[in-house]
């Protein structure tokens, strides 16, 4: 039976959300010259993981490669390896992103190119490339984050008072992210902190510049 629309299958959470409801979205890659017939994984990926997958692909490897945080996914795709390398990081930072309003410009480009005249760049798009002029701190870390490793998810909420509140999961018994399993799983929930929090310094240092020095 297909899913209403706006249906998220059960799972907890909508968009912008780091529960499941708000993450899982289907993939399908087309490759008929190495997968002539159709098939499906069930594994998780990110988008983080194209870049490093065709790589791999394309046999190419980049000297002095940044930190990324993907991996290929190879030997997922050629059921040579069953579970995925490394774990996934999620954020949802509670600061505003840069403004598209791609119907607003639109209507100023065509106003200004039926007058003949150009169309100064947006303030947004010449600063897009910058590198902040504020670093983000490496000892706080607002919002809501997460991290998936294998059937695993760590979610960590830090409210605006500062306290923070942990929710463990396992995502093959219950994908609906209902039983918090903070107290019966602490061996888990420590390493799985660690990994976390390794991940959300990487991130900060990351947009700090770090990655370019």
């Amino acid at each position: 039976a297909l899913a209403r629309v706006g249906s998220t299958g059960g799972h907890r959470g909508r968009k912008n959300t780091l529960y499941e409801g708000g993450l899982l979205v289907p993939a399908f890659l087309e490759w008929p010259a190495r997968f002539p017939r159709p098939q499906v994984i069930g594994f998780r990926c990110s988008t983080s993981d194209i870049y490093p997958t065709l790589l791999e692909i394309a046999g190419v490897r980049i000297e002095h490669e940044s930190i990324l945080d993907g991996t290929s996914l190879v030997g997922l795709l050629d059921v040579k390896s069953p579970r995925r390398k490394g774990g996934m990081g999620f954020w949802n930072y509670p600061v505003k992103g840069i403004g598209t309003p791609s119907a607003q410009w639109m209507s100023e480009l065509l106003e200004a190119q039926t007058t003949g005249e150009d169309l100064e760049p947006h303030v947004s798009s010449q600063h897009a490339a910058q590198l902040p002029v504020s670093l983000w701190p490496l000892d706080s870390f607002p919002g809501h984050s997460a991290w998936i490793q294998e059937d695993w998810k760590l979610h960590r909420i830090a409210a605006d008072s500062g306290s923070v509140t942990w929710e463990l999961y396992n995502l093959d018994e219950d994908p609906g992210e209902w039983e918090n399993r903070v107290s019966s799983q602490k061996k888990r929930l420590q390493m799985m902190r660690v990994h976390l929090m390794s991940w959300l310094v990487s991130v900060a240092g990351s947009f700090n510049g770090q990655d370019y020095e």
